[in-house]
């Protein structure tokens, strides 16, 4: 299998803190103030019965990479193995010519042809030839990309271009080494946090590349105005997370073992034995019989899953292990019934392997059966919309979600329908 299905089945890993948050899906009206900064109008989709019945006719020719971007499906055709964008209805609006691609974000796209690599808009035409750079997404209206230094061992530096391929932010200063994660480094709220790691420095630049302030520690990406912030605990001899604001200044003080992404106000927080939600200002909202857990199987070390409210829901998990939904009042909507998958269990620790639930995207979650292996869908009911028959699937976007069933590929909507019912 190809590993453009990876967007599916990685685990929710952020650069330095893993979390798992609500995909900020712009397609399904959640783009938030800051945003628009980007000046990026998304492409609002809605996925009827009639597409669902064009897509189950062309799908078989096509290995399909994640669902919709900005109304496009990226695939590979099985015969000629190049790759190409095809639409809701199925038809192939970017002809499969490329040698590689990766999927739109904010109106553009990577792709290689001819061993040159090229920014390619939502008609296929050609923006700019970007040369030999190991490119990301657009994020924020600016395209992180690496050039590789020559007599090192893995060590690029770090540089951004506008969505035009003009280079704004030159790649001769900040350092990255890359590691099984690739990680890169996104503007999120007009902020980007960079590593300066000849001088063990963490800071922020702001789009033109001028460093707005420095932080101890590691920190994660503007959210909601806040960035959460990590820093080992000598005393308590554990790793500590709290939130600074836009300005560097800290609004909430390291004492978390665990943080989220703020949004809509709220963020999910484990202090020792307490968990639940705080506010901006670091006071509690929701507490309840709540715990943490890790997921292991990509991880030599892994931290806790911190939920995010989407849709107005939020997983949590309780003592018992189990999974279930509570709203902005910390009511339980939907009960703790779903369990993770456990790899192995010894005397000191369960190692947990399967997340059981995801966030609501357009009324669905996905969720995953211990007892099947497989992967289903819910409504904010907590009714079943799709059985847990799905051997692979992903969340919601712009109004469907790709998923797998007995090696083949569909879609389904909110709407209860899919393309395999044709």
């Amino acid at each position: 299998m190809k590993q453009g299905w990876a967007v599916m089945t990685a685990l929710l890993l952020t650069a330095d803190i893993v979390v798992t948050a609500c995909t900020q899906n712009k397609n399904n009206n959640e783009t938030t103030e800051t945003e628009t900064e980007a000046e990026w109008e998304p492409v609002q989709t809605e996925v009827s019965v009639d597409d669902l019945k064009a897509l189950a006719e062309v799908l078989p020719k096509y290995y399909v990479y994640g669902g919709f971007h900005d109304g496009l499906i990226l695939v590979s055709n099985n015969e000629t193995n190049l790759y190409g964008f095809i639409d809701k209805t199925g038809k192939e609006v970017i002809p499969c010519q490329f040698d590689d691609a990766k999927s739109f974000s904010e109106g553009i796209a990577i792709v290689y042809k001819d061993e040159k690599k090229l920014l390619i808009d939502l008609e296929g035409n050609t923006i700019a030839t970007i040369g030999d750079t190991y490119g990301h997404e657009c994020k924020n209206g600016l395209l992180a990309f690496l050039e590789r230094q020559e007599n090192t061992d893995g060590e690029y530096l770090l540089g951004y271009m506008d969505k035009t391929g003009k280079v704004v932010i030159p790649a001769d200063k900040y350092k990255v080494i890359l590691t099984e994660r690739d990680n890169f480094y996104d503007f999120s709220e007009g902020l980007c946090r960079v590593m300066d790691f000849d001088n063990y420095r963490n800071f922020f630049i702001d789009k033109t590349g001028k460093e707005v302030f420095e932080c101890d520690g590691y920190a994660d990406d503007f959210h909601d105005g806040l960035a959460a912030i990590g820093s080992y605990n000598e005393e308590t001899e554990e790793f500590l997370f709290g939130f600074i604001d836009k300005t560097g200044k800290q609004v909430i003080p390291n004492k978390f073992t665990a943080v989220g992404q703020f949004k809509d106000g709220l963020c999910c927080v484990f202090e020792k034995e307490k968990a639940g939600f705080i506010d901006k200002e670091g006071n509690w909202v929701i507490t309840g019989d709540y715990k943490a857990i890790a997921l292991y199987e990509y991880l030599e070390d892994s931290e806790p899953l911190c939920s995010t409210f989407c849709d107005g829901l939020a997983w949590m998990c309780n003592k018992e292990g189990k999974f279930g939904y509570i709203d902005r009042e910390g009511k339980v909507v939907i009960p703790f019934r779903y369990e993770p998958g456990v790899d192995e269990i010894d005397e000191d620790e369960v190692c947990y392997s399967e997340q059981p639930v995801f966030d609501f995207h357009q009324g669905l979650a996905r969720v995953w059966d211990k007892a099947t292996g497989k992967y289903g869908f819910i409504n904010k009911e907590g009714n079943e919309v799709f059985p847990c028959e799905f051997d692979l699937a992903d969340d919601v976007s712009e109004g469907a979600a790709l998923v797998m069933k007995d090696d083949k590929f569909g879609f389904v909507t909110p709407d209860g329908h899919s393309t395999f019912d044709f």
